[in-house]
Parts: C-alpha cells; structure tokens; sequence
C-alpha cells in the first residue's frame, strides 16, 4: 500500500480504507453486486443534473473498500475492468493509491450542497464603465475602462473601446473570455 499522507501528522493509518478503481461502460455496477456480497463499501460520486436526477460525477470510477486481495479480485472478476489506480515506488512495484475515509464524507456534502450540479452557464453582462481586467497582449495584467457594453449574448469576437490611465484604445473580446 502506498500512504500518500506519511508525512502528515496526525494520521490515522485506519482512516485509509477506500481504493479507486476504473471501469469501462456499466462494469463498476458489476463490481458493486459483487462487493455487496462480500460486505465490501462502495462509494460512486454522483451529482444531480439540470434536472434533478443523480448522475456519476465521473462515470467509469468507483470508490471501493480496500482489503488486499479481495478487493483486487472483486474487480478482476468483473467485466469491463481496467485497473485500480497505483503508484509505483522507488522499486517499480506498483501500489494501490489509497484514499481517506473522510474524503467521501467531505464529498457527499459537497454534493448536498450543490457545488457539482449542472448549471446553465449564463455571461455576465458588461456595462459601460466596467473594470475589466485583460489576460493577454499589450495591455496583459491591466484593468481597462469599457467605454461600450458587452451584452451576454455576443457573437464572435468584437472590438471594444477602452481607457487607460486616460488613454483611449480598442481591445478584441473573445467570446470564449467572456
């Protein structure tokens, strides 16, 4: 087993029971059934979608128990398997990467508060006036002064008069930088 966390102080070697293991199309719902029959936990991270149905957060990983060699042959039984994320060490021997107990927890509340559901991505609206602070070119890592409005629903790339320092200019907006 590799600890990730060994020079961390105040680390409850128990608290290191989860393994992640990597699945292609429904083989972690396999895997599930079959570490329900051994008592082994799952965790799958799910989210809730635009409509408010739960979804995986990421499809094809499942957060599993790790007990040496169960674990490893609850997923090698299963279809669709692909592997249980390792490091290797110094030797080149592969070791399971083992997660904390509290990181399911600190992700479920994650999850209750909202912070992974899908949102409608809505651009901000720029009014004259506006501070806006530019990522790249001449002017790259300065505030600008918009001296016209950059509505939510811009098409393509505009050009767009601008102060600085009671200079005028005009500067390209990306729609992708909005």
């Amino acid at each position: 087993m590799l600890d990730l966390f060994a020079g961390e102080a105040n680390v409850d070697v128990e608290s290191f029971q989860w393994s992640v293991a990597m699945f292609r199309n429904k083989g972690a719902t396999e895997a599930i059934k079959r570490a329900n029959d051994y008592s082994l936990r799952t965790y799958y991270p799910f989210k809730r979608n635009k409509f408010g149905d739960f979804v995986p957060l990421w499809r094809n990983y499942l957060f599993i128990e790790f007990k040496q060699q169960l674990t490893l042959t609850i997923c090698r039984s299963t279809s669709n398997f692909i592997k249980i994320l390792c490091i290797p060490d110094d030797d080149g021997i592969n070791h399971p990467v083992l997660v904390r107990k509290n990181v399911i927890d600190d992700n479920l509340r994650l999850v209750q508060q909202g912070k992974f559901d899908d949102i409608e991505f809505r651009r901000k609206y720029y009014g004259v006036g506006s501070l806006v602070n530019i990522i790249s070119g001449d002017f790259a890592g300065h505030k600008v002064q918009l001296l016209g409005d950059i509505p939510p629903n811009m098409t393509g790339n505009k050009k767009i008069p601008v102060m600085l320092n009671g200079w005028r200019a005009s500067i390209e907006i990306f729609k992708l930088a909005l």
